[in-house]
């Protein structure tokens, strides 16, 4: 059995583009996804000259590089549950481990591809730290700004149509 803070034994975690990233098993245990695909557990069948190998292909390497420092970081210093309902309006008031929030502190389109990955590699405690960054851009955004943000694409008329009978509640004011 590998404790937790081995830190010699080593898994590789291969992007949808190719790249690998060595990451501490410790730190790895983090994503369901890898754990469920390899066995961490077995130190017997651990080999340094063929480090296990875990193909995350909904991932690409900018994105995986931060998936990996997060994991890293987490076991250094986890994340404080975000409670809910939420204990304010902001990221500042929510989180107060500044790391994590400069951690999501990026770009749009970066924001979303970790809330993808982490949704992919079941890494919960990074799943939520995104989620709530995305709640905190649309908070206070109106319904066409929220569908610009999200690159929703606008209804047809049919489609509204259709949509404002079958939902009617959604259109009420």
């Amino acid at each position: 059995m590998i404790s937790e803070d081995d830190d010699s034994y080593t898994i590789n975690l291969k992007s949808k583009d190719g790249v690998v990233f060595e990451i501490q098993s410790s730190a790895a245990k983090i994503s369901v996804l890898v754990v469920t695909t390899i066995d961490l557990d077995d130190e017997d069948e651990y080999d340094e000259d063929r480090k296990p190998t875990v193909e995350i292909p909904k991932v690409e390497s900018t994105c995986l590089s931060k998936v990996v420092d997060f994991c890293n970081h987490y076991m250094k210093e986890p994340l404080r549950p975000i409670k809910t309902p939420l204990e304010g309006n902001s990221l500042e008031e929510v989180v107060t481990q500044e790391w994590y929030r400069n951690f999501v502190s990026v770009e749009q389109s970066l924001l979303f591809q970790l809330v993808q990955a982490a949704n992919f590699m079941e890494i919960q405690p990074l799943l939520d730290l995104a989620c709530l960054q995305v709640s905190t851009i649309l908070m206070g955004k109106s319904a066409e700004q929220i569908r610009v943000i999200l690159n929703i694409p606008r209804m047809t008329a049919e489609e509204e149509a259709k949509a404002r009978r079958e939902h009617r509640w959604v259109f009420e004011d």
